[in-house]
């Protein structure tokens, strides 16, 4: 098997060309992307060019680890690059949830990886730092409906995806939580509330507790890092509404993670704090909708609040360890600080504890 290219220049038409399984494609350019957004990968569009005989996409992305060695070194941590693979080759094709379609796939023992996608540069990409409004609330935790319910009680036996709770993951994210919340108070201090830093001992000796709560049967398929910088938003009739993309933090658990991160991290706090009851009992109503019984919206909302305490250990864990590596990245880890500790405070979640 020709080696996984480590960086993007590294990217021959020849290389292109053998992934594709062609030879009608005469050349190639690329055009890098992503900068503060795709903080643990590099990516580029990759624009293809094509004989007279042959009719093929004009244009693919690639993506491949991170450049940065510090959001590379959390990636190796992690095992990012190994379950995003696993979810484009095993599961994707389980769910209507839609993502990018997948040329080529692969990944390495040395962590470089690539994926050969679809090139979804004509949807509207959710900005993170604007933070959704109510109509991309709703069609998000629509997505999150269709993906939970798709998997449900389906993945307890897929090795490659971690618990919530009593993983090596999930020791990774207290550990994490633990060294990062230094780093988080350096750079973030100003939106991290004083109520939330004053129980930081009994929050980190709650981790474990929380990830135990949000790992209860029925398990699904968690998203892992359902955010709006990963949200592409159809502009025209052939789109679909909504694909998403970034399966590098997957989990099986509780699906309503993924709600609340979202909720918690991505939605304006005007938003969420106006509508998200009659969002999660729509959540809910649609996830029973689908074949799906006996997870009422009483059990979703106590389940919720539990998972906007535990989000907050992702948000140490990003703003805490990772380089922000530039405006942009800085601006939407500061609303995901600032948002989730609103959330917590808004539902009195620190009570939990």
């Amino acid at each position: 098997m020709e080696a996984i290219p480590i960086t993007l220049s590294e990217i021959t038409k020849e290389w292109v060309a053998a992934q594709l399984n062609t030879k009608n494609l005469t050349g190639i350019r690329l055009e890098p992307m992503g900068e503060g957004v795709g903080m643990m990968s590099a990516m580029a569009v990759v624009h293809l060019e094509w004989d007279n005989k042959t009719q093929g996409p004009n244009s693919i992305v690639i993506k491949l680890a991170a450049s940065n060695e510090t959001n590379r070194n959390v990636a190796k941590q992690f095992n990012l690059y190994l379950k995003e693979v696993s979810y484009y080759k095993e599961l994707a094709p389980m769910t209507l949830a839609r993502s990018p379609r997948i040329y080529s796939a692969d990944h390495d023992e040395q962590h470089n990886f690539f994926l050969l996608m679809e090139d979804a540069s004509e949807y509207r990409m959710g900005s993170q730092v604007t933070g959704a409004d109510l109509q991309e609330s709703k069609m998000c935790l629509d997505f999150l409906a269709t993906l939970h319910a798709s998997l449900w009680n389906k993945v307890d036996d897929i090795k490659w995806l971690p618990n919530m709770s009593k993983s090596e993951n999930a020791k990774n994210m207290e550990l994490g939580c633990s060294a990062g919340w230094p780093q988080l108070l350096e750079f973030f201090g100003e939106f991290v509330s004083s109520k939330i830093n004053s129980k930081k001992n009994d929050y980190l000796n709650s981790i474990a507790s929380l990830q135990a709560k949000l790992d209860r049967a029925p398990r699904t398929f968690i998203h892992g890092d359902f955010r709006m910088d990963n949200m592409l938003f159809g502009q025209k009739p052939e789109h679909d509404p909504l694909m998403v993309v970034d399966f590098q933090g997957p989990l099986k658990g509780n699906g309503i993670y993924d709600v609340a991160y979202f909720l918690g991290h991505s939605a304006q706090t005007e938003v969420r704090r106006e509508n998200e009851e009659s969002l999660i009992r729509e959540y809910s109503k649609t996830i029973n909708n689908q074949g799906i019984t006996g997870y009422s919206f009483d059990q979703a909302w106590a389940d919720y609040r539990i998972a906007i305490l535990y989000a907050w250990t992702v948000a140490v864990v990003i703003a805490g360890t990772m380089d922000p590596a530039n405006e942009r990245g800085f601006a939407w880890m500061s609303k995901m600080v600032e948002r989730n500790s609103r959330a917590i405070e808004d539902l009195k979640c620190l009570e939990l504890l």
